[in-house]
């Protein structure tokens, strides 16, 4: 079965997808998180309202915490370059980043991981700067604090969406949760 799911993804990555979820390979979060987020294959109907704040924290928190913290680096990540072209000498928004991807390896403490978060605030407050570049800031700080602080992982993660947003845009988001969704194993 792996092996025709392999060919399937090579040629037509919906049909893998059925094929995997007849297989049962999906567990019962990925198909309900699929549905929300208006996938047809999982029988989801419609795309949710993404920009709502409680839309995005209740999916969130349904959502294993890794996940939800790999989303919020991901956001973070994607909402970078704002800051970067605004203030390229400033490097507090990144070095957030890098420690919640540290803090979830284990190479760091939450402390540690908590003060990069601060850092990344304190840059996105201190700053003159366009409403993407702040957003890039605030995406940091929320990413590290989602990885730090595991009982606000969904707060978080939902409010690193919002900031990513004011840099990047809404429009992929909902197709990036959706691909790390389909390619979590536990």
């Amino acid at each position: 079965m792996d092996a025709t799911i392999r060919q399937l993804q090579r040629s037509n990555p919906d049909a893998a997808i059925l094929a995997k979820l007849r297989a049962g390979q999906y567990r019962e979060w990925q198909i309900e998180a699929l549905a929300a987020l208006g996938n047809p294959l999982f029988g989801g109907s419609q795309v949710p309202e993404w920009a709502d704040w409680d839309v995005r924290r209740d999916l969130l928190q349904k959502l294993p915490l890794r996940l939800t913290q790999e989303f919020a680096i991901l956001c973070a990540e994607k909402a970078l370059p704002a800051w970067e072209a605004d203030y390229p000498q400033d490097k507090r928004p990144k070095a957030a980043i890098l420690a919640a991807k540290a803090f979830l390896r284990g190479e760091i403490g939450e402390e540690e991981c908590r003060k990069a978060a601060s850092a990344a605030y304190a840059a996105g407050c201190a700053a003159d700067a366009s409403a993407g570049a702040a957003g890039a800031a605030y995406a940091a700080y929320a990413a590290a604090y989602a990885a730090a602080y595991a009982a606000g992982a969904a707060y978080y993660g939902a409010s690193v969406a919002y900031a990513a947003a004011y840099a990047a845009g809404w429009d992929w988001q909902i197709p990036a949760l959706t691909s790390l969704i389909l390619a979590w194993e536990d």
